[in-house]
């Protein structure tokens, strides 16, 4: 399987580099012919630091199935603040999971894009200032 193995992994990457981004980054690969040069290089280097995959194979398998499928949980118990981040392409489907589990959290803050992918190719910047406007925010009380 391709993700347990480094050298199909590297393989892929060199031959079929676009169904890489459409599989393992969950992403359209046509997002990237329109994205910036600073896009382009923020997914390849995504992709290209996957390697060795073999070590991440456990894990990368664990979040396709829990994205594709929202267990129960006390989302209503969360008081930490929350950012939550999705793209209607997203590949693995986390669109709507997203947008329920924001609406569960008191006070998530739910951003939502048409497109962009898992990688959310495009939005760079805002995402990154909504990162930062999370980490900088005062303590509620």
């Amino acid at each position: 399987m391709l993700i347990g193995s480094d050298f199909l992994f590297w393989s892929a990457l060199h031959v079929a580099r676009d169904k890489v981004i459409k599989v393992v980054l969950a992403t359209p690969p046509e997002l990237l012919s329109s994205a910036s040069s600073s896009e382009r290089a923020r997914v390849n280097a995504m992709l290209d630091n996957i390697l060795p995959v073999s070590a991440r194979a456990e894990g990368l398998r664990a979040d396709t199935a829990m994205s594709k499928q929202l267990a129960p949980a006390a989302l209503e118990s969360i008081s930490a603040p929350t950012l939550i981040i999705s793209a209607r392409d997203d590949r693995y489907g986390t669109y709507a999971s997203a947008q329920y589990i924001a609406s569960r959290i008191a006070g998530a803050k739910f951003i939502g894009f048409d497109k962009g992918g898992h990688t959310w190719v495009g939005h760079e910047d805002e995402v990154m200032s909504e990162i930062v406007k999370l980490l900088v925010a005062p303590a509620g009380p």
